[in-house]
């Protein structure tokens, strides 16, 4: 009897768990094993986490913080594999602990690494640990200043604002309006006069660093002075790739995003055609969102089951249909803009109910089996 041939996914968050349940369902668990490697103990639902690290109110880190153990339905191959990827070679994933896991096929979907809050630990144990900390951090501060108006430091400030109505929250920002220009000027200016009403001191087309401790107040680049006794950094994330160096460098942009073809396949130098990446480490001009994570995981099932049955691997990823963003500021309010049409903005009705009541803590359930 033939041995079993193996795909590895390297990465348990949206993308890879996806992934690897769309194979693990069609495959058939005497011919196929899948390896998916999780460098946590647990399934992180990022949507939820800048909440989940401001107060305990509603539960939501149990909610938001799943098991693993249940990815895979009984009966059909697939395991959890913990461990940190230290480097890949054809054919084969290298862990921090010495094992090296074998691969026919290869999905990358190793997602991002983020400073501040959001840097998440690896153990149970040290999470609640961190969890704990921030909420501290958050009660005791009086002026907090957040470095970055990207999505999570415009959703942070909104967060706090509402949280702890009280405490001075400035935010400070690079560019002439919040967020970015995949989002129109309009609406944009929307985002930063809600902001503004919540009483956040919103600082824009300036920066300011981390300061060195102790200190008691953040001095901008253009010489404006405020008070500071927390800052919290929310610049963009880093591409956790870095592992890929040694495996092929010209698959990697200089961001650190993985180089992929329509069909997610990632072309690598030596010809072979059995390595696909997905999630936020692709190198598409698209927003990194977990909403796009579906598309992702169905192409690459796809074409991943079509080699497998000797057919061309022609599903292709086109994008979303349209941006979407959706901004809590608290349970009850927020700003959420729709790419159709003209560009429809909505505000706190719309919002609430599709994000910031619940900031869809039902998708992680629902994706690590745990609902």
């Amino acid at each position: 009897m033939s041995a079993k041939k193996n795909i590895v996914i390297i990465g348990a968050g949206s993308a890879g768990v996806h992934t690897a349940q769309g194979l693990s369902k069609a495959l058939n668990p005497a011919e196929w094993s899948i390896q998916l490697v999780s460098n946590r103990q647990f399934h992180v639902h990022y949507v939820a986490m800048l909440r989940v690290l401001i107060t305990d109110e509603g539960g939501l880190a149990s909610k938001a913080l799943n098991p693993l153990d249940k990815v895979f339905e009984a009966g059909k191959p697939g395991e959890i594999v913990y461990g940190e990827v230290l480097s890949v070679e054809d054919g084969a994933v290298n862990l921090d602990d010495g094992k090296k896991l074998p691969y026919d096929y290869l999905v990358i979907a190793s997602g991002t690494s983020w400073e501040g809050p959001l840097a998440i630990p690896k153990t149970v144990e040290e999470n609640d640990k961190w969890i704990a900390e921030w909420r501290e951090k958050f009660v005791k501060a009086n002026d907090i200043v957040i470095l970055g108006g990207g999505a999570v430091g415009t959703e942070l400030s909104g967060e706090l604002k509402h949280f702890y109505p009280n405490k001075h929250v400035t935010l400070v920002h690079a560019e002439e309006y919040l967020l970015n220009a995949t989002y129109p000027p309009k609406f944009r200016k929307t985002v930063t006069d809600n902001l503004k009403g919540y009483g956040i001191n919103v600082i824009l087309d300036d920066k300011a660093t981390l300061p060195e401790q102790p200190f008691t107040s953040v001095t901008t680049e253009k010489g404006q002075k405020v008070d500071a006794d927390l800052v919290v950094p929310t610049w963009g994330g880093r591409r956790n790739t870095g592992y890929l160096n040694s495996f092929d460098s010209t698959i990697l942009t200089p961001e650190g995003n993985i180089r992929v073809l329509p069909s997610l396949r990632v072309p690598l130098s030596n010809g072979k055609t059995n390595v696909y990446a997905a999630g936020d480490v692709i190198d598409w001009d698209e927003q990194k969102q977990l909403a796009k994570v579906p598309g992702h995981a169905g192409v690459v099932v796809a074409n991943i089951l079509a080699s497998i049955q000797g057919k061309s691997a022609s599903k292709t990823y086109k994008g979303p249909p349209m941006e979407v963003i959706l901004l809590p500021a608290g349970p009850t309010k927020g700003a959420a803009y729709f790419g159709v049409l003209w560009g429809l903005t909505f505000g706190d009705w719309v919002t609430s109910l599709i994000k910031s009541k619940t900031l869809l803590v039902w998708l992680a359930q629902q994706t690590t089996r745990y609902n």
